[in-house]
């Protein structure tokens, strides 16, 4: 009896490590599941943002001509209006809407159609405008209206500004303090704001996603990650390692009973 309880907490303390040492798949990102195509799977994942109608811009112009035309938000190297861009209020002081008809509207410029433009398409085209004024001026553009949407199984949910030319799902997670316990990542639905009828089901877990136009996400776009089943039900996965601990510690003590 005691030879017999042994082996069997033997067999209990190797499960035991194979549990503990083991992660369950559902909760790893980016496996390599066979290189398998799925829904998300596209061509390419570096297309550039286009601009379209109220969106909102930040453009300064820097010139070296210390006695320079005021042309869209211009200051001279030697100083400055004190609108800079590392600060909220700065940024929407000297930022520019596009308006319904795909327009924004300079100073001393006028009106330029930078529709369906990159943003370096729409600073290379005002830059084209400025020197006209201004032979030695450099025009900087950025997209003020970048903002993410998080929301459902994540820790931290939200709408999040983004402070730079493109984000992936990934890193937008992480501003929402990563997925919890109960988040599915295997059906993580993404609603594009270009097209607001389709929604997207993204699985984190398959490297596919790498590859896929909609790894890198575009302005207003909404992540919502859904809860799995055991939230469904009221419970967490199931503690294997915590059961099989409880088991072996019983044996333990019913082989040190009848020794």
């Amino acid at each position: 009896m005691v030879i017999k309880n042994s082996y069997i907490s033997i067999i209990c303390f190797i499960v035991l490590a194979f549990v503990s040492c083991t992660a369950p798949k559902n909760y790893i990102y980016v496996q390599d599941k066979g290189n398998t195509k799925d829904s998300t799977t596209k061509t390419s994942n570096t297309l550039a943002y286009k601009i379209k109608p109220k969106d909102v811009l930040y453009i300064k112009t820097i010139s070296i001509d210390q006695e320079a035309p005021v042309v869209a938000g211009s200051q001279s190297s030697g100083g400055g209006s004190g609108n800079d861009f590392s600060s909220d209020l700065g940024a929407y002081l000297s930022s520019y809407n596009v308006n319904d008809s795909g327009f924004i509207e300079l100073p001393m410029i006028g009106k330029i159609n930078v529709n369906g433009l990159t943003v370096d398409e729409t600073q290379k085209a005002i830059q084209q405008k400025v020197n006209f004024y201004l032979k030695n001026s450099l025009v900087v553009v950025k997209l003020l209206s970048f903002n993410i949407t998080v929301l459902g199984e994540v820790t931290r949910p939200g709408t999040f500004p983004i402070y730079k030319t493109k984000i992936n799902i990934l890193e937008a997670l992480a501003l929402a303090g990563d997925l919890t316990i109960n988040g599915n990542r295997t059906q993580i639905k993404l609603i594009k704001q270009s097209e607001p009828e389709n929604i997207i089901n993204i699985d984190i877990t398959n490297k596919t996603i790498l590859q896929s136009d909609y790894f890198y996400l575009s302005p207003g776009d909404i992540i919502y990650v859904k809860p799995n089943r055991s939230k469904f039900f009221g419970t967490n996965p199931f503690p294997f390692a915590t059961v099989v601990s409880s088991i072996t510690t019983l044996i333990l003590i019913l082989n040190y009973i009848h020794k």
